[in-house]
């Protein structure tokens, strides 16, 4: 993944949280043909108007990254707490049975992370890191902004890995179950995250703090 000094995002991405509607079907049009024709993690048959929409999307706050033609170059969502709900991961996922879980209304899930193929690497010859980062920047500072103190994640290894080489460190809080392939639940505390990155990765920790 690229250094945050190594690279300027904002030269070549517009990041912005998505509420017209005209822009959330854009991205569920992109998670639609993402998770249901490309990789078949969801029945297409499901979403006959080709937008992949569930429950969670009306508690949710939407985050995208857009490129130089408006296109969007990825997105990621963070459920938010509603009353009597449960949050996504825990659908699929049961946490040990010693963790400790933060109240819900200081939590949100991180969740329907999805790249537009042009900004992968590879294929495409895009740049993977740089639009994850960007898109979690804006949710991070969405979060700080609102009193969100933790984030809940199901992912895969692969993911886990990629954010811990530049010291996002995310804690594992249950087993691993097999949800469209191998997923474990896992719980960031975005003060941690200041203190680790502040010592590991002061230049991220001041990018992500920077001005939007």
């Amino acid at each position: 993944m690229t250094h945050p000094k190594a690279f300027r995002p904002e030269h070549w991405l517009n990041t912005r949280i998505v509420n017209q509607p005209e822009e959330l079907r854009r991205i569920y049009r992109l998670r639609y043909s993402v998770y249901c024709e490309e990789r078949s993690f969801l029945r297409a048959d499901r979403y006959p108007d080709g937008l992949e929409v569930d429950a969670y999307d009306s508690r949710s706050r939407c985050f995208a990254a857009f490129d130089r033609d408006d296109e969007v170059a990825g997105s990621v969502r963070l459920v938010l707490d509603e009353a009597g709900n449960v949050f996504p991961y825990q659908e699929h996922c049961t946490p040990y049975e010693n963790v400790a879980l933060p109240p819900s209304r200081v939590a949100g899930e991180v969740s329907r992370l999805v790249l537009n193929q042009n900004c992968r690497t590879p294929p495409g010859g895009g740049n993977t890191g740089t639009v994850i980062l960007t898109v979690y920047r804006q949710m991070y500072q969405y979060s700080l902004q609102h009193g969100i103190q933790f984030w809940y994640a199901a992912m895969e290894r692969s993911l886990v890995r990629m954010m811990g080489r530049i010291g996002v460190e995310f804690q594992r809080i249950g087993p691993s179950v097999d949800y469209h392939g191998p997923v474990a639940p896992y719980l960031l505390e975005l003060s941690a995250l200041q203190q680790r990155l502040a010592k590991v990765n002061p230049a991220l920790l001041h990018w992500l703090d920077s001005e939007l």
